[in-house]
């Protein structure tokens, strides 16, 4: 044996170092591996934030949301993979469509194609200006391809079928789906094509449809232009409105869903009711869909209806009946029946009487049927029919109650199950009434027969106060409400303030089959003439 060998422990020794050097190896690949897939998924879904902010519009979100999608893959050493490619000339298709910075989207398209010579333009960006942009930087990498937009579909004489994004129907249906349920905005971009959708109810009746029109008036023409809507994966039914079409200053469309002898089954809009998209230029839109979505109290997808009981504003109008009880301060004009009493003893009570606390009688009903102006504005007419109970010795002169009626205005808190409420209220009638025994039998030894006499304190006849409470919606018909009121008698001035309990039954209006679209503008090429 040559020293070169070595002694036959170190030969074994060298033999586990290469061992664990191959597992170690093996573990990090894996790991890697693991970090790289990782990596990739945080660049697409950064990729589909961008360009769902491109469809809206939100140029700087986009490119923030791209821009952080390319940092992140440089870290995660994935500068030469291809969702990198594909970032950069979404990055580019920003830059040209948003920034009108065609430099910017030229070095952008350039590093796309240096990283893979082959990609191409996806459908949903491929527009006019990007098309050309993204063709230039080809021709400046001697690549010799172009970029030409899709073929249109053949003409047809009457109908013709329009190309539909491959992500415009990526977003779920609504919940609920009334008959052809058309959610589109009411506003467009003037010389931008303009994207509508509806969904299709899945009744019996409806399953008969068998194609659903987009129909919609040029300016400037009396007829109404047909256009045969495409269906995508998700079950929308998805129609564009081309450019030469969108400019003035509105346009008049409506939806028709036919079977397949062409019979109009279902209808959003007709031709004598049509739907009204206004136009205007894209920084009165931009402008405007700030405003919305500034004012809006809910964030949240609108074409996607909560689920749950929860109604919020909808109701039209309720009835209600409602219990309660009270407690204030009495001062009136003092006690009613001792002020009345012929007799002298009796009367004399009336001087001993000190304005302060009291309950006001054992409880009181209050029956309600209100209106709901607005979702969160509403008026009602409430009674308040109070009782107390007297002795039948005392119930021809004493008061056993008081009627009165109120009006009530309330304005609520954000919908929700759960909302709260303010409350102005006025109304007259006899008022209210406290109770007050009169008759303490260790100073008054003469009347202790009558210690379970009970008198009574006048406010009112006009009422006027305010008052707080709570309303949860427990189902889609059937509401408690919580309220507390403070209540001032005028011109026989008391103070009282009631704490009530009430159920209430919601009414609301029949959902109309024609509903207003909401409209989602999109950068497309523009139809062919």
């Amino acid at each position: 044996m040559t020293d070169r060998d070595g002694p036959p422990g170190s030969r074994r020794a060298c033999v586990h170092v290469a061992t664990l050097i191959v597992l170690a190896v093996t573990f990090l690949a894996g790991q890697a591996l693991a970090q790289d897939q990782a990596a990739i998924e945080k660049l697409v879904q950064l990729n589909k934030k961008a360009l769902a902010d491109y469809d809206t519009l939100e140029w700087e979100s986009a490119k923030r949301t791209l821009l952080e999608a390319l940092v992140a893959g440089k870290k995660a050493g994935l500068d030469k993979h291809a969702v990198m490619a594909r970032t950069y000339v979404h990055l580019g298709a920003v830059y040209v469509t948003g920034f009108k910075d065609r430099d910017k989207a030229l070095q952008s398209f350039t590093r796309a194609l240096e990283i893979d010579p082959s990609i191409q333009l996806s459908r949903g960006i491929a527009s006019q200006e990007v098309n050309e942009a993204f063709a230039e930087a080809q021709r400046q990498r001697g690549a010799g391809e172009t970029v030409t937009p899709p073929p249109p579909p053949p003409p047809k004489k009457k109908t013709q079928r329009l190309s539909v994004s491959d992500d415009v129907g990526d977003r779920d249906l609504p919940v609920k789906i009334t008959a052809l349920d058309c959610p589109n905005e009411d506003e467009a971009i003037i010389d931008r094509t303009a994207t509508l959708r509806c969904a299709l109810e899945q009744t019996p009746a409806l399953r008969q449809v068998a194609n659903v029109f987009l129909m919609y008036q040029e300016p400037g023409k009396d007829n109404y232009t047909e256009v045969q809507m495409t269906r995508t994966a998700r079950g929308w039914y998805v129609g564009k409105i081309p450019r030469r079409a969108v400019n003035g200053k509105s346009i008049r469309y409506y939806f028709e869903g036919r079977n397949v002898e062409g019979k109009t089954i279902v209808t959003n809009g007709e031709e004598a009711n049509p739907t009204i998209l206004l136009l205007m230029t894209e920084e009165a839109y931009r402008s405007r869909r700030k405003k919305v979505d500034r004012d809006a109290p809910d964030k949240e997808n609108p074409l996607i209806v909560p689920e749950g009981p929860y109604q919020g504003g909808k109701r039209k109008w309720w009835i209600g009946i409602g219990a309660g009880t009270g407690f204030g301060y009495a001062k009136g004009q003092g006690l009613e029946a001792v002020n009345r009493s012929p007799d002298m003893m009796f009367h004399n009570l009336a001087s001993e009487f000190v304005p302060g606390g009291a309950f006001a009688g054992l409880l009181h009903l209050a029956p309600e049927i209100g209106v709901q102006i607005s979702p969160n504005v509403a008026i009602s007419v409430e009674g308040r029919f109070q009782y107390i109970p007297q002795p039948a010795q005392y119930s021809h002169f004493a008061a056993n109650g008081a009627i009165s009626g109120l009006l009530k205005v309330m304005r609520y808190s954000e919908q929700a199950r759960i909302r709260f409420f303010g409350t102005g209220i006025v109304g007259g009638g006899e008022g209210f009434r406290f109770t007050v025994h009169p008759v303490d039998p260790a100073i008054h030894p003469g009347l202790s027969g009558v210690q379970d006499f009970k008198d009574t304190v006048r406010g009112g006849p006009i009422i006027a106060g305010a008052g707080v409470g709570m309303y949860y919606e427990a189902s889609k018909r059937a509401a408690i409400v919580v309220e507390a009121h403070g209540l001032a008698g005028f011109p026989i001035f008391s103070f009282v303030v009631d704490a009530n309990l009430a159920l209430q039954i919601n009414f609301y209006a029949a959902e109309k089959v024609t509903v207003p679209g909401r409209y989602v503008p999109r950068e497309e090429n523009e139809e062919p003439k």
